[in-house]
């Protein structure tokens, strides 16, 4: 809580505010701020006015007591370090909720079909991307990872799925199984007019080779060695 708060300028003092504290911390550190500023002022109005003093112990019991009603009513959600901040304001902890926690891992094909899984990378403007093979026992068949140069997301994510065709076929695979945490990527196997037109001969040439192919969508905390090979592709 030991947060130094300037005090030059109104947007000084918001500025003063954590960037990365959570939601509800943030509306605390609001309150603070516009609830003293508006007792100053009628502290001032109080003197100026009816000539009446308030004591400053007063004061600091209204300014908190207005924090806790507003930070009870603000609708942010709280993390774990904030108990000792909206303890101290006497605001109830609003814990985030989850509909639903997903277990997400990498699962085998069933035989004959490979899986291949497959990312893209984009720093700046500069992309590269990596796949991986994996049959059905779980065992590594083969992996690429690759530097496209200029180029989008999505670009390098299709470029991708388009390399581990051209994989597949060169070593006589028929049937893969694409898997990428780029739903958009994916959808170009459905969609054919969703192909970037300066790739779209090499897709027509990658998707006629005799190849079965299916897709599917995975998160990306399943993908991540993959993600690891497309990283290593800005370096080569």
């Amino acid at each position: 809580m030991n947060i130094m708060f300037q005090l030059a300028l109104f947007q000084s003092l918001l500025n003063s505010i954590p960037p990365n504290c959570s939601s509800q911390a943030r509306d605390i550190y609001l309150a603070a701020v516009v609830h003293t500023l508006h007792h100053i002022w009628l502290s001032r109005n109080s003197l100026r006015f009816t000539m009446l003093t308030p004591s400053l112990r007063s004061v600091q019991v209204c300014i908190h007591a207005d924090i806790s009603l507003s930070g009870n009513i603000y609708g942010g959600k709280c993390i774990a370090s904030d108990a000792k901040l909206l303890d101290a304001f006497s605001v109830s902890l609003h814990n985030r909720r989850f509909r639903d926690i997903l277990f997400v891992s990498w699962k085998a094909p069933s035989a004959p079909w490979i899986k291949v899984n497959t990312d893209g990378s984009v720093i700046g403007t500069h992309a590269a991307c990596g796949g991986l093979f994996r049959d059905h026992l779980g065992t590594l068949l083969g992996a690429f990872a690759c530097n496209i140069r200029l180029s989008t997301v999505f670009n390098a994510e299709v470029h991708a799925s388009l390399l581990a065709l051209e994989y597949a076929a060169q070593h006589g695979w028929r049937h893969v199984w694409l898997e990428s945490d780029s739903a958009s990527a994916l959808m170009v196997f459905k969609n054919r007019s969703l192909i970037p037109v300066m790739i779209r001969n090499r897709c027509h040439n990658a998707c006629n080779q005799g190849i079965q192919i299916i897709t599917s969508h995975i998160f990306k905390e399943g993908n991540c060695c993959v993600d690891l090979l497309a990283n290593m592709g800005h370096s080569i």
